[in-house]
């Protein structure tokens, strides 16, 4: 099987002479878990512990986790530790009862979004959400047809694996989807930028109007960070407008840039100035303890 372009740049060879200890953790690693946990390095890290922006390793070596994507407000942070301890000696129930930590927390997370987003609904992790958000935009508009950027990554359920090309492989895009390209300030002209992702947002539209899948949504990664480009922020409302004019909806994907963590804002699309139907966020929002929420515009569930 061959592996996208981060795989391989990351990937471990076994190949590599290693000292007795790791071979010897490497070797129980692969007879108790399946193949396709990879391992990343040339000299596999061994962890230990982690506080603050800092890793730690079985020798003592410490490390500046410029990797890991969920700890957004760093290792073991201690108001974390305490607020999770506190709610593990309380109570761990589901939605089907009546508690106040739910509302609470819905309250709090909502006041954040703009107006007309204002429901909110919960999974373990950005995956499920997405997949959620892929179920809420088919019953909502009747269609199947999704548009994504052409390097996207959504997640890793059946539903979501489809509209993730970024995992290179055996992964297949479904037929219901039409990758465009990223508008790569790069390569493209700052006066043609939104335009030229507009124009590439309508094309797949029509496309998919045409293939009898229709339009159902456009779900983006508002930072665009696996596409690897710096996105402008005027490019993504007019890709928006022709979305809504084909009767789909717009999901913004939230795991990577949400939670403040572009400096602008607190979510990434209030950066380009649009409001979505549908925002995604994954485990940063548990400082990667696997939480995850889909909030939408009522209308749309």
């Amino acid at each position: 099987m061959g592996f996208s372009n981060i795989m391989d740049s990351n990937s471990y060879s076994p190949d590599q002479p290693l000292d007795s200890a790791t071979e010897s953790l490497i070797a129980a690693r692969d007879r108790t878990l399946g193949p396709s946990y990879r391992l990343f390095y040339e000299r596999p890290v061994h962890l230990v512990r982690g506080s603050g922006t800092r890793l730690y390793d079985a020798d003592g070596d410490c490390y500046l986790d410029a990797y890991n994507n969920v700890a957004c407000v760093g290792h073991c942070h201690p108001h974390v530790v305490e607020a999770t301890s506190r709610q593990l000696a309380t109570l761990n129930t589901h939605t089907r009862y009546l508690h106040e930590g739910i509302v609470a927390y819905s309250e709090r997370l909502l006041a954040t979004m703009p107006d007309p987003i204002d429901r909110v609904m919960y999974a373990c992790t950005g995956s499920e959400v997405n997949d959620l958000a892929l179920r809420v935009a088919e019953m909502h508009t009747g269609a199947t047809g999704v548009i994504i950027t052409a390097d996207a990554y959504h997640g890793n359920t059946a539903a979501v694996t489809a509209i993730s090309p970024s995992i290179g492989g055996a992964t297949r895009i479904g037929p219901h989807v039409r990758t465009v390209a990223a508008p790569d300030s790069y390569r493209i002209p700052a006066d043609d930028l939104a335009a030229r992702f507009e124009a590439e947002v309508a094309a797949a539209a029509a496309d998919l109007r045409a293939a009898g899948f229709g339009l159902s949504a456009m779900i983006v990664d508002t930072i665009f960070s696996s596409d690897g480009i710096h996105p402008d922020p005027s490019v993504l409302a007019p890709a928006c407008a022709v979305v809504h004019r084909a009767g789909g909806v717009v999901i913004t994907d939230e795991v990577q840039p949400g939670f403040a963590r572009t400096g602008d804002a607190m979510w990434g699309f209030l950066r380009h100035g649009v409001v979505p139907d549908i925002v995604t966020m994954g485990k940063p929002m548990g400082n990667g303890l696997p939480i995850a929420a889909m909030a939408a515009r009522a209308a749309v569930l």
